[in-house]
């Protein structure tokens, strides 16, 4: 818990907002990078093995291909860490002394809250998406063109597919959660109501936020 004692009464309200729905969006996010993380290395190790154990020239060679595209796709991910996936702890880095360290601490949540809604947004931006159809049949042309093994556009469209799946279920609430901030905040706003799942021993519980 972040104590929030020495804060008046605007700093400490915004900042026990911060705190919260910061760390309401820790969990999904830390399972969303180690997830994909997992599942591009596990691929990356079972096309490289397959590969090796394979005699055929065009099949070894759309292996290789994969095992490179799953390689990218782990690596990209481990510089690339979904600010989501701290949650509140940046915030709870120091003790809170007067009332500047608080809207100190209130200025770092924000940004952490903008960071996170440009994140999200991502998700629409066709360039990330762009990007994954070039690299797969860039791949697929290889494997195809230089080896004749027609497997090559299969392997694309999987590979295309499982992009797609990872950029989409990137955490998404970052846009939703800085509007709601933004709206509870302003001057002589009302407060709104807000829900969120969350695990809770074996399954999940609704908050509701006012």
């Amino acid at each position: 818990m972040l104590d929030t004692s020495a804060c008046e009464g605007g700093s400490k309200a915004r900042l026990e907002w911060l705190v919260d729905r910061t760390d309401s969006r820790e969990l999904y996010a830390d399972i969303w990078w180690r997830g994909w993380i997992g599942a591009y290395s596990t691929g990356m190790v079972l096309q490289s093995v397959r590969a090796g154990l394979e005699d055929d020239g065009g099949k070894r060679a759309d292996l290789i291909v994969s095992a490179v595209k799953a390689l990218g796709g782990a690596t990209r991910l481990y510089f690339y860490r979904p600010v989501a996936r701290l949650g509140a702890d940046p915030l709870r880095a120091e003790a809170l002394p007067d009332e500047a360290a608080c809207l100190a601490r209130v200025e770092q949540g924000e940004a952490l809250l903008r960071q996170a809604a440009e994140e999200s947004d991502r998700r629409w931006d066709w360039k990330p998406h762009l990007f994954n159809v070039a690299l797969n049949v860039a791949g697929a042309l290889i494997v195809t063109q230089a080896f004749d093994q027609k497997s090559g556009w299969t392997s694309a469209g999987i590979g295309i597919a499982v992009g797609e799946a990872m950029l989409w279920s990137h955490p998404w609430h970052g846009g939703s959660d800085l509007e709601e901030y933004e709206a509870s905040f302003a001057p002589g706003s009302p407060p709104r109501m807000s829900w969120t799942l969350l695990p809770y021993e074996l399954g999940l519980r609704l908050q509701v936020s006012f």
